[in-house]
């Protein structure tokens, strides 16, 4: 009797341990899976390449802004969704170029359906972009010491997939 017992108990601990063991591994996938929505901190970016204009799109982090994301456009396709303290940099060849970040625009999509805002960008300049959280999607242009106070303590945002058309970033060093 006291063999038998002991062998129930045995099996009893090799199943328990059999259901154990997967659910710690997808526990821990899960977790590794999550996806990361933003990246490393903003830091100063070299001057842009004599053949490109750079643009650092972002978000501030105030009081104001409001949770959702900004779905920031370029040229009608979605490049990422900016959330509060949030920032994109992307490259873009010199000459004219269609811009916005638009919040809360489901199901109509504003930023595929109307008319962005027109910007002229040159070659080798870098431009800083500030949401407007006025939910009209019109950039705002902002001088880069104003900028990069700003972008103090941003981060970049990583979690989307831009489906615009944007060159590599090349620098001019």
């Amino acid at each position: 009797m006291r063999i038998q017992t002991r062998y129930r108990k045995l099996a009893l601990a090799v199943v328990l341990a059999g259901l154990l063991v997967p659910s710690l591994a997808l526990a821990q996938t899960g977790q590794a899976s999550k996806p990361q929505v933003f990246g490393e901190a903003y830091r100063a970016v070299p001057p842009a390449a004599p053949d490109q204009a750079r643009v650092i799109y972002y978000r501030p982090a105030s009081a104001a802004a409001k949770p959702t994301g900004a779905n920031v456009y370029i040229g009608g396709h979605f490049h990422t969704s900016l959330l509060p303290g949030g920032f994109t940099t992307f490259c873009l060849p010199p000459g004219q170029h269609l811009l916005g970040a638009y919040q809360n625009e489901a199901p109509l999509y504003r930023g595929k359906t109307e008319e962005l805002y027109r910007v002229s960008l040159e070659a080798g300049k870098t431009y800083f972009v500030k949401v407007s959280e006025d939910a009209k999607g019109q950039p705002v242009s902002v001088g880069r010491e104003e900028a990069e106070r700003s972008l103090n303590g941003a981060r970049e945002q990583t979690h989307a997939i831009s489906r615009a058309e944007a060159p590599v970033c090349k620098s001019a060093l």
